[in-house]
């Protein structure tokens, strides 16, 4: 019991797995935790749970498992100040059919663009519209700010007749392929929070924001670092997570408590 008369934090938990028929052990599998975290948070001894940011999602994560509302019991924490971020372990992600990758589906959109872009020019270039008398073959320009109509010097010819007018000029790079539109300022703009990585080897890592979008998906090579701008709660996982160090909003995060074999996977909240 607390001071105010109040059970503790870690007494309602124990009386709603008791009241449940819910184990210790059972509880801690169904968690993810080692038996010893369980029973620290029954007996209120937070500090033993690390960071307050992980005790906090420790907490959260038990009080949902049984069917408790976590806010109320976090607002009662002791030893475990409100921080900006909590952490809980997140499901793994179940594993997707080759059909639907990402990757599949844009090696496709740009296979398609290297193949129909120049069949595309090939057409106008021999329709009446891309043919002009006595005029060499108009080539493909870049955009300019003030466009200009140059030709090859010709002798000329007798009677000069009017060229047709021409349709719009498709922009193309080199290999025939459109060229990429700029990022947009406001998309790259960071707002929110900031997360930082150092990464000491190669690791493959993936973080979502509050709405689900991928902020990173990719393979980042040895002694490379990268910072993601968003909205929290983050979906984080990490390979090869021992030799990465994050920090989020300028403080370091352990990712040990969330290794599973070499990939650890949990959550950043506000």
């Amino acid at each position: 019991m607390s001071g105010s008369g109040l059970a503790s934090v870690g007494q309602i938990l124990r009386e709603a797995r008791e009241a449940q028929g819910i184990t210790l052990d059972n509880a801690a599998v169904r968690l993810r935790l080692m038996h010893r975290q369980v029973e620290a948070m029954e007996r209120d001894d937070f500090e033993s749970l690390g960071q307050p940011v992980f005790a906090r999602g420790f907490v959260r994560n038990y009080a949902r498992l049984l069917g408790l509302a976590p806010e109320s019991l976090l607002a009662r924490m002791d030893g475990a100040p409100a921080e900006p971020a909590a952490v809980a372990p997140t499901e793994p992600a179940l594993p997707r059919s080759w059909l639907t990758s990402p990757w599949l589906i844009l090696s496709l959109l740009g296979l398609l663009l290297v193949v129909a872009v120049p069949i595309a020019l090939y057409a106008w270039l021999n329709s009446d519209g891309g043919e002009r008398p006595d005029a060499p073959t108009p080539a493909v320009m870049q955009p300019r700010p003030a466009p200009a109509v140059a030709t090859a010097p010709v002798a000329a010819p007798a009677d000069v007749v009017a060229p047709a007018p021409a349709s719009p000029v498709i922009p193309a790079t080199a290999d025939g392929t459109p060229p990429e539109a700029p990022t947009s300022g406001a998309e790259s703009a960071a707002e929110g929070s900031v997360l930082h990585l150092d990464f000491g080897d190669e690791s493959w890592t993936e973080i979502k924001d509050a709405s689900g979008r991928m902020l990173m998906r990719q393979l980042n090579p040895a002694g490379s670092s990268a910072d993601v701008h968003g909205q929290p709660p983050f979906d984080v996982v990490i390979g090869n997570a021992a030799q990465v160090q994050v920090t989020y909003n300028g403080r370091p995060i352990d990712l040990k408590p969330f290794i599973d074999v070499t990939v650890a996977r949990f959550t950043l909240e506000e």
